[in-house]
């Protein structure tokens, strides 16, 4: 009896170590660019997101009629120089969505990891999403920038042309305007990047820093004649909630698509005293 049972725990030692065939490599899945594309677009919008873009207008009614808008355009137009900073920021805010997505978009499908190819396609949807809503959101309000042409074919003094809005089609550019593309589009990309990464503290840092920045670039720009403040706060507030969801969702999709647990052998012994031995079976 001693034997016996001395045999079958050396053999449950020698024998019972997982073991995964070559077959049993699962084959990495890699997100796609577009997937779940219109949910996450939705999703910057839904429950308490949506208050983000009650405080964009909120914060540009305030601006606008506090005076705050004119008061900072008149700083920076007495202070050229400042705009001469901003000029980079600028610069920045067109070259660094395409370089972040194709650096990342490489980098992924040179290692085959399809999490980096995810960060990759996190940037591109929130890009392309913000991108296409604050343009249609020029094409409707209208807002000139505050540059000295406009006045005063379109305003009294830069007083009036502060509180001006056209609604209605196409009555303004789509490259200036309410709210900020630059903004926008940076505040997007790197909060999608901050919540597809939610534990990374460098990323957050990354997203107050460069908001911020863009912020003031596009606001100093051409002493002042480029974008309104509250264009610029309202393109932050509203690409947010978009770039968070973005963010989430293309996570949510990479996770998905990661395999489950390998298959494996597995040997114990058999402990029912009709059947003395070995008991061999497989995990799924």
């Amino acid at each position: 009896m001693l034997p016996r049972m001395l045999f079958v725990t050396l053999a449950v030692l020698a024998l019972g170590r997982p073991a995964v065939a070559a077959e049993d490599e699962p084959a990495r899945v890699f997100p796609g660019p577009f997937d779940h594309m219109a949910r996450h677009f939705a999703g910057g919008f839904l429950d308490f997101n949506l208050s983000f873009h009650i405080a964009a207008v909120a914060a540009t009614a305030t601006m606008t009629t506090h005076d705050t808008d004119l008061e900072i355009h008149r700083y920076f137009r007495d202070h050229p120089d400042l705009g001469r900073i901003g000029y980079p920021i600028i610069v920045a805010g067109v070259a660094g969505p395409v370089l972040l997505f194709g650096g990342l978009h490489i980098a992924g499908r040179a290692t085959q990891n399809p999490e980096t190819v995810g960060a990759a396609y996190a940037v591109f949807q929130s890009v392309a999403l913000t991108l296409g809503y604050v343009t249609l959101l020029k094409l409707v309000t209208g807002r000139p920038a505050p540059r000295d042409d406009y006045i005063p074919s379109l305003a009294e003094d830069d007083e009036h042309l502060a509180r001006k809005f056209r609604p209605g089609v196409y009555r303004g550019g789509i490259v200036s305007g309410w709210p900020s593309g630059h903004v926008a589009v940076t505040t997007a990309m790197l909060s999608a990047l901050a919540f597809y990464y939610p534990k990374s503290w460098l990323l957050k840092a990354a997203l107050l820093v460069c908001s911020a920045g863009m912020m003031f670039g596009v606001s100093s720009f051409q002493a002042g004649g480029m974008h309104w403040a509250s264009d610029a706060v309202a393109g932050a507030l509203m690409a947010f909630p978009i770039g968070m969801s973005t963010g989430r969702g293309m996570r949510n999709v990479v996770d998905r698509t990661k395999p489950g647990a390998r298959s494996a052998w597995f040997v114990a012994p058999s402990l029912r005293p009709e059947a003395k031995g070995l008991t061999i079976g497989r995990f799924f």
